[in-house]
């Protein structure tokens, strides 16, 4: 692959919201790509075996990606026995590494 079909799309804009009485309000909009580059893969599985705890947030932010992408790719990780989830019935999901 290319240098160019590795990298990530993100796009930065920053909007002002008109507020009462003459104020305004900067909002920060951040659009990210939906596919993780095969470099950026790898280098999330071998992260994961060194962390005590895993949580799809993290990773978006370390590696600037869309949240929905991380979780395929956690439950991608689940099915293939790298990861498993803490405790099914928390709603937010924590997974810990299959040691």
């Amino acid at each position: 692959m290319s240098d160019k079909e590795e990298k990530i799309v993100v796009r930065k804009a920053t909007l002002n919201l008109r507020r009462k009485y003459g104020r305004t309000k900067q909002i920060s909009i951040v659009e990210r790509d939906a596919f993780i580059p095969g470099s950026i893969e790898k280098e999330i599985r071998e992260s994961i075996s060194k962390r005590k705890s895993i949580l799809a947030s993290d990773i978006a932010l370390r590696y600037d990606l869309r949240i929905s992408t991380v979780n395929q790719l956690l439950k991608q990780y689940e099915e293939e026995g790298l990861i498993k989830l803490l405790d099914p019935n928390l709603k937010l999901k924590i997974y810990v590494p299959n040691s």
